[in-house]
């Protein structure tokens, strides 16, 4: 038996083993046995698939998966705002037929994005600043919550939410419980001066990194240019910078309403508990943690404008980017 596709998942820091130690002596052993070529898909965040190349050859094609992390949110389906992407190796790059197969494979977790191994890094760190709305909900939660205190995480993602959606001009998975015009919000009434008291965060936090995903402001290592008031993508084109929709306009409206789902969805314990798994020492969310803490000291959790927001957005998409790259030279 010798087959043609062979799955990586393993922790990085045990690919470069696996790799030379079991996949490298089967590659040589399915050329000698006159086997055609392989297909290599590694769910591992790190290496960059010219890696694979390098060590494996080029009778090798390896496809880095990035896959969607959930596609059903404390009990609601999210599969339809589930995306996946994979990159490859543009001097070495799989057949169509090969791609095909890799989004088949993939689609029960949910749309296929390819992207060069640089966007995906990009991407990647957009998303896991949006994975900081845990943090900033946390902390907005004793000023949302109800006479006992409890609730105000979920209330405050619930406002960011339905702010999101309403500026974006996108339907909901949910209908929040905090809703622009001021209507309940879980049996309790919001005005719309308290709503409104969100909206620069909302703003600011969603289109910075956006902006970084999108290589805008220059090469990672530039200064943030100052938030110039355009508005971001909607998912579907329209209303982007670019006047066409990019990967970065398609996924950063699924990735911010992931996050909040999850943050209105689920109880604090189990977000604490899946923000301490994701940051895994010397990664790049625990990158994001540490520098959202040092960022974000001394703001105030109420006031602050969307140009302070954006900044620290972008700054915070920018560090998890410069960790990655870190992470990738190691190899």
């Amino acid at each position: 038996y010798k087959p043609g596709i062979l799955v990586l998942s393993v922790r990085p820091h045990e690919v470069a083993g696996v790799a030379e130690d079991t996949i490298k002596p089967y590659v040589k052993y399915r050329r000698e046995q006159g086997g055609g070529g392989l297909l290599l898909l590694s769910f591992a965040p790190s290496p960059r698939p010219e890696w694979y190349t390098r060590i494996l050859g080029d009778g090798v094609r390896t496809v880095c998966i990035l896959p969607a992390m959930e596609t059903v949110i404390g009990g609601l389906d999210v599969y339809s705002l589930a995306f996946n992407k994979i990159t490859y190796d543009p001097g070495c790059p799989p057949g169509r037929e090969q791609l095909d197969a890799v989004r088949q494979f993939l689609k029960p977790l949910g749309q296929v994005f390819e992207c060069t191994p640089d966007e995906s890094l990009r991407l990647l760190s957009m998303s896991i600043t949006y994975h900081m709305l845990y943090l900033l909900c946390f902390g907005l939660e004793p000023h949302y919550g109800d006479e006992s205190g409890q609730g105000g995480c979920a209330r405050a993602a619930g406002i960011l939410y339905a702010l999101n959606r309403r500026r974006l001009g996108l339907p909901g998975l949910i209908t929040p419980a905090a809703a622009p015009d001021g209507r309940q919000m879980d049996g309790r009434q919001m005005d719309g001066q308290q709503m409104d008291r969100l909206a620069w965060l909302e703003k600011g936090w969603y289109e910075g990194a956006l902006a970084f995903a999108r290589g805008a402001g220059g090469e990672a290592g530039n200064k943030a240019g100052p938030y110039d008031g355009r508005e971001g993508g909607n998912g579907n084109g329209n209303g982007t910078r670019a006047g066409t929709a990019g990967n970065a306009d398609i996924i950063a409206p699924r990735s911010f309403e992931l996050h909040l789902l999850s943050l209105q969805l689920e109880t604090r314990e189990f977000l604490e508990a899946k923000l301490k798994d994701h940051a895994t020492p010397g990664g790049m969310t625990e990158e994001a943690v540490s520098g959202f803490r040092q960022l974000w000291t001394g703001k105030d959790w109420m006031d602050g404008d969307v140009s302070m927001a954006y900044d620290i957005s972008y700054r915070l998409a920018e560090l998890v980017y410069k960790k990655g790259k870190a992470l990738e030279k190691r190899r």
